[in-house]
């Protein structure tokens, strides 16, 4: 495993924190710029805008129209990509160490002085509408949609990051240059960097040309309800499966629970030998696709358990689920699986580290959501310190009776099917 200098990290004059790892074996580099925020740090009169934001500032800035961003972007030979989730929007590039300077301007141009220009505002908002409409078109995203809103009942963390059409279709140029004056500035802005560029030439690149607007206020985050058993259904004819989620609020990311969550949700639903594979699909052929995955964020989590079915046969699959949770909830996991289940989990560990973009996104994430850097070596530990006894207070801790949530997109509703 390729080992690296420990990163260093410095507040620079602006405000911005810089998370800076040497790499001395690669010509490329990895550059991130993480806002802290995302749909969680949303009002309700601001649903979707983090991520309408993202698609617009890349539509023009002060310095480049949308066509000389695109051009000047792909003809540095990189690979350069934005998304936004539930806690940040982040834009993140992968580029030969010659580029570096060249690079950092540009994502300085599209995060600090984007125009969000009128008519380039309104052709955007229509593709988000589409990106919406698309989602509760597909049942088994729609199917999630509805899990979150419904595991986190009035929080915005249950609001989709995509935000709702009616809500979509009223902003204004107004409401999103607003937003981004209140939300991009340097105290919310993390930037990663893997290469062989050395400290100071990459702070002093990034404070001289990221520029950010004085921060307003500072927004508070809400607090979480408690959680609570919710079945939620959305039913349509023309969708002749049944897509089911099932789970429950899960650690949040410094929570020392959140190693054995992971090895649960490997146990559960995490490849081909796990329990819903081996019960749903392998022995009885019910279901083509079945999975378990669990999200951490700063103040909470999730675990989710999804499988589509034969609406005719969702009874059935939902008694051979249970059969399997119970089982696990009772102690009936094996050490085979614990030992197999953590195979898996430090190998998707150890692989994703060998991609400098993922190596970035470790750093930044280690600061955001532990305040130190969290060493490749530190998680690998923690994993394999998960036990048989570790997976069942678990499963019982998080999965255990009546507090689970039920969501479903097909032909016909829950009720009834669930207690």
């Amino acid at each position: 495993m390729l080992v690296l200098p420990r990163p260093q990290k410095v507040r620079l004059p602006s405000g911005a924190t810089l998370l800076h790892q040497r790499n001395p074996f690669s010509p490329t580099i990895a550059f991130g710029v993480w806002i802290d925020g995302g749909s969680s740090r949303e009002d309700t009169d601001e649903r979707g805008l983090s991520h309408l934001l993202e698609h617009v500032v890349f539509r023009g800035t002060k310095g480049r129209d949308a066509l000389r961003l695109a051009y000047e972007l792909e003809s540095i030979g990189g690979q350069y990509d934005a998304f936004t989730g539930k806690e940040a929007t982040c834009y993140h590039a992968k580029v030969l160490e010659e580029h570096f300077e060249k690079l950092v301007d540009l994502f300085a141009d599209i995060v600090c002085r984007p125009t969000i220009p009128d008519k380039t505002m309104r052709i955007e908002k229509r593709v988000v509408l589409e990106e919406i409409r698309s989602v509760n078109d597909t049942p088994e995203e729609y199917a999630h949609e509805l899990f979150y809103v419904a595991l986190f009942k009035g929080h915005p963390l249950g609001h989709p990051v995509t935000g709702y059409i009616k809500d979509i279709a009223g902003y204004r140029r107004e409401d999103l240059v607003s937003f981004h004056r209140a939300t991009y500035t340097a105290e919310d802005t993390t930037i990663g960097f893997i290469g062989n560029v050395p400290l100071s030439r990459v702070a002093a690149t990034v404070e001289d040309r990221f520029r950010f607007p004085r921060r307003s206020f500072r927004r508070r985050p809400r607090r979480l309800g408690a959680a609570a058993a919710a079945v939620r259904s959305a039913t349509r004819e023309d969708w002749a499966q049944s897509h089911v989620c099932i789970g429950a609020r899960g650690a949040a990311a410094g929570h020392p629970d959140r190693h054995a969550l992971v090895v649960l949700a490997n146990v559960i639903g995490g490849g081909t030998t796990s329990r819903l594979f081996q019960s749903l699909r392998e022995r009885t052929g019910l279901v083509y696709a079945a999975y378990t995955h669990v999200s951490f964020w700063k103040e909470a989590g999730a675990i989710c358990n999804f499988f589509s079915v034969d609406s005719k046969h969702l009874e059935r699959a939902l008694d051979l689920f249970h059969a399997e949770l119970d089982d696990i909830r009772r102690g009936g996991v094996r050490e085979e699986e614990i030992e197999s289940a953590k195979a898996q989990v430090k190998g998707g560990i150890v692989f994703g580290i060998e991609n400098p973009e993922s190596r970035m996104f470790q750093l930044i994430q280690s600061d955001v959501y532990h305040g130190r850097y969290v060493t490749c070596a530190e998680i690998l530990r923690s994993i394999e310190r998960v036990n048989r006894r570790a997976v069942t207070e678990t499963a019982e801790r998080y999965l255990g009776d009546g507090g689970l949530t039920y969501t479903t997109c097909g032909p016909i509703p829950l009720k009834g099917l669930v207690h």
